[in-house]
């Protein structure tokens, strides 16, 4: 039985839906043969001061009372869940499409099955791929992708090293918190009808850090002074994103899952739009909130005039007891 083969495996996914941060004390696990069961969903994204926007988002499957997956009852979310691997896992993912056209899965940078067709609507498809290196990823889907990226088709994949507390094999990527930062928007007008939508009218009102606005986007944690924060970014949007800290300077460390020859200081980068890039904070001394946000300033939600428009937007803070 599948599911019985999938309980002989060691393997850690982690879900992943706000900016929270996480603190690994463990060592990795060793490579594995890794199945995932994702599902293509139609959803609803909530947003502030009670609007909302229809989406489409990938799920984790679940098992049946026979062990088998499936997507019945599954809730997809904007980004998807977080599937976090190992170096070396050789990776299988299944992708069940509710929607009703074709969806597929690819992670620029990782070696996808060349060739594999995407799922057809209602139906299934499969993908291999071996996680060749340490970093993190973006996955989406390559079919029709503008449009489904628009809709919410996208998510973080991270490949860990074998060395726990490093985002690389180097002591450079040594952090003591990691967050996972996906930055995206949403045009609800667009999404209310992507079908007939036409793509250069594309005007997104809402700007997303891990498919929340602020006021409702969740705050990065760290435990104090001297705290080493790994902030993975993720640009899913269609502009170019630059980020800011203030009060505190980030070392950017790597690119497209590529660690740099010459990290170098900012607080300040930007993300180009389908790239990733991996920073590391180190909390000073003094200060104990620290605005992360974007610099292009799209922070306001909806249209101005509407409740809840300013303060919004792409804008979380690093927070410190």
């Amino acid at each position: 039985m599948r599911a019985t083969y999938r309980k002989s495996i060691r393997v850690l996914f982690v879900l992943v839906l706000g900016a929270a941060g996480v603190v690994l004390t463990g060592s990795p696990a060793s490579a594995v043969p890794v199945d995932i069961d994702l599902c293509a969903e139609a959803g609803t994204l909530a947003l502030p001061a009670g609007a909302s926007s229809p989406v489409w988002g990938y799920a984790r499957a679940v098992l049946d009372i026979d062990g088998q997956p499936t997507c019945a009852g599954v809730t997809p979310s904007v980004p998807g869940p977080v599937l976090d691997v190992n170096a070396g896992d050789t990776v299988h993912v299944v992708l069940h499409n509710d929607l009703n056209e074709p969806v597929s899965f690819e992670a620029p940078g990782l070696s996808v099955d060349a060739g594999s067709p995407p799922a057809p609507a209602h139906g299934t498809a499969a993908y291999s791929f071996t996680a060749s290196a340490p970093g993190t990823y973006l996955y989406q889907s390559a079919a029709n992708s503008g449009r489904q990226l628009a809709m919410g088709l996208y998510g973080a994949l991270l490949v860990r090293p074998g060395t726990a507390g490093q985002a690389y094999d180097s002591a450079v990527s040594a952090y003591d918190v990691e967050s996972v930062l996906v930055l995206s928007a949403v045009d609800p007008g667009f999404n209310a009808d992507p079908d007939n939508a036409d793509l250069y009218s594309y005007a997104p009102t809402y700007w997303l850090i891990n498919g929340k606005a602020y006021p409702d986007t969740v705050p990065v944690h760290a435990a104090g002074p001297g705290t080493r924060v790994l902030l993975r970014f993720l640009n899913a949007g269609f502009d170019n994103t630059t980020m800011a800290l203030l009060g505190l300077h980030e070392r950017v460390i790597a690119r497209d899952g590529h660690l740099l020859n010459n990290p170098f200081s900012a607080n300040a980068e930007t993300v180009p739009a389908g790239a990733t890039e991996d920073t590391v904070a180190t909390i000073p001394a003094a200060g104990s909130r620290f605005a992360l946000y974007n610099r292009q300033l799209h922070l306001t939600n909806g249209a101005a005039g509407t409740a809840g428009h300013s303060p919004g937007g792409m804008m979380t803070f690093i927070v410190v007891p």
